[in-house]
């Protein structure tokens, strides 16, 4: 039987430029992050910048897909200095309007193969967006600490972040 267990919870009373889940332990065998957030600048391309065990060079590397009103969209880039995980509401949306982000990080302890993660987001204050999202960390160390931040300025007050350890029992 699968077992989840919540590790942390980051709820902001105030705005804030980053929220950091540390210590991660190596005990599961796949990490979920639940987000519902919103950032502060009036962006349309809102995403969240995701880094581990605070990796900052360009070792990070990214594809989506999507679709919003009648619309599609993909793309990708190689060579990132973060994860990019999409879809937080902007500054511009309605003040109750918060993006919701689900991200599996898998096998995030093995150190025999680089971190993958799959992304599902959306977004109904922007025509209904929907993401999906895959990236990869080209490195093969554990990830112990995950550092978010918004694209721009930031996440604002009622943002959420839970961080959940998944394993088989």
């Amino acid at each position: 039987m699968a077992v989840i267990e919540a590790i942390a919870t980051t709820y902001l009373e105030a705005d804030a430029s980053s929220v950091t889940f540390s210590s991660i332990p190596a005990t599961y065998e796949h990490l979920q992050l639940r987000i519902s957030a919103r950032q502060s600048t009036a962006l349309v391309g809102s995403y969240i910048k995701a880094q581990f065990n605070s990796d900052t060079g360009s070792n990070y590397t990214y594809h989506y897909m999507g679709a919003g009103g009648s619309s599609s969209f993909a793309g990708g880039a190689t060579s990132q200095t973060a994860n990019v995980w999409f879809r937080l509401s902007a500054g511009n949306n309605a003040a109750t309007a918060y993006g919701a982000i689900i991200v599996d990080i898998l096998d995030y302890a093995n150190t025999n193969k680089n971190t993958t993660c799959q992304v599902i987001g959306a977004n109904s204050a922007q025509t209904d967006q929907l993401y999906f999202n895959s990236t990869l960390w080209d490195d093969t160390s554990a990830v112990s600490t995950i550092l978010l931040a918004p694209a721009a300025n930031n996440f604002v007050r009622g943002s959420e972040f839970t961080l959940y350890g998944l394993k088989s029992s």
